[in-house]
């Protein structure tokens, strides 16, 4: 990996679509849930079984939130979303700002 401008694009394009893939599983994950509850709580199921359903996305959210953190950076190589034992789920590497769509833009060269 590279902290230079003028990193391979092929790798920064294939970097950025894997982090791109963990942010939208991490969103899904989190988004899941009210339309998740609300199908548990139609069914009538028990206090127990939604306390089971609830843990088990709990987990699940536990495992994507661990994928989300150590997607790399393809410029710089550092973890894309996390600085020390901080989780920013933001936009830009927090590392070196590349941002998540860097190799969409329309204004980048193409080399």
């Amino acid at each position: 990996m590279t902290t230079t401008d003028q990193a391979d694009p092929v790798i920064i394009h294939q970097g950025l679509v894997k982090v791109r893939k963990r942010r939208w599983l991490l969103w899904g994950t989190i988004i899941i849930y009210l339309p998740g509850l609300w199908l548990a709580l139609q069914q009538g199921f028990s206090s127990g079984t939604l306390a089971k359903l609830f843990g088990a996305w709990v987990a699940l959210l536990c495992l994507v939130v661990g994928l989300a953190t150590v997607v790399k950076c393809p410029r710089c190589g550092n973890a894309f979303h996390t600085n020390g034992p901080t989780f920013l789920p933001v936009r830009k590497c927090v590392h070196c700002n590349l941002h998540v769509k860097a190799d969409k833009k329309a204004d980048h060269p193409k080399t």
